[in-house]
């Protein structure tokens, strides 16, 4: 019964410190390699045919979504007053993202700047209700996630 009580209080000072089942480090190598960090904390590198690999699966991606262009535009629905510029635009974010995902640097909130930037008019207009244009964004991020999914395969990424 002691035991028992042992253990639980043991567990119960893990999970307090947030720390639940943490076990003494014996051999920081083995850490390392469990982690897959180096002992201060930045990645390891990529394995070369890893790289290679991914940068072969990008240039085939960027190829697709060029040589499709015409396609790929024509299947973005007008959402704005001028259709055509709102295509356009969905179009050349969904290409930087691909861009930005390819080089490991994609981050939501800069497509949300993206898109303001390049449109004004339409994700930054006066008087419209500020839920109206967090629905605009909602829109226009889930017409570039359209196009890139007409693009990448779920085999693909996931190969």
């Amino acid at each position: 019964m002691w035991a028992l009580f042992c253990r639980v209080l043991l567990r119960k000072m893990n999970y307090l410190r947030g720390q639940l089942g943490a076990v003494p480090v014996d051999n920081a190598a083995e850490l390392v390699d469990a982690f897959g960090r180096k002992l201060g904390g930045e990645a390891l590198p990529v394995r070369f045919d890893v790289a290679v690999n991914t940068k072969l699966v990008a240039h085939e991606w960027l190829r697709r979504f060029a040589s499709q262009r015409v396609a790929l535009i024509r299947q973005v629905p007008g959402r704005s007053r001028e259709p055509d510029r709102y295509r356009d635009l969905i179009f050349t974010a969904a290409e930087g993202v691909l861009a930005a995902i390819v080089a490991g640097d994609f981050r939501e909130a800069d497509l949300n700047l993206a898109l303001h930037a390049a449109y004004q008019e339409w994700f930054g207009e006066d008087g419209v209700a500020v839920r109206n244009i967090h629905q605009r964004f909602a829109r226009a991020r889930a017409d570039v996630c359209a196009l890139l999914r007409n693009i990448i395969s779920v085999e693909e990424v996931y190969a």
